[in-house]
């Protein structure tokens, strides 16, 4: 990986970790839990050799795939679909 981008991902994971620090320490301050995220799509194991990836909204099958992390990234990619 090219230096600058090894540089850029360092300091946004940086930041990352500090801005959920600070959620945390706003939370603990005025006495309330934080609240749960809960991811709309999820991966579920479909038969031996395939992963449905489900709307939990509607327990709509949305894609498959045979490999777990091709599945997790489908999901990923239309949780940022659905978000927008």
């Amino acid at each position: 990986m090219h230096p600058d981008i090894q540089s850029r991902r360092d300091i946004v994971d940086g930041l990352h970790q500090r801005s959920r620090l600070a959620t945390i320490e706003l939370y603990r301050l005025i006495g309330r839990p934080e609240p749960v995220v809960a991811f709309r799509m999820v991966v579920k194991p479909a038969g031996r050799d395939f992963f449905h990836v489900v709307d939990t909204r509607t327990d709509k099958v949305m894609g498959f795939r045979r490999n777990h992390n091709e599945a997790c990234a489908l999901a990923r990619r239309l949780e940022s679909e659905r978000s927008r």
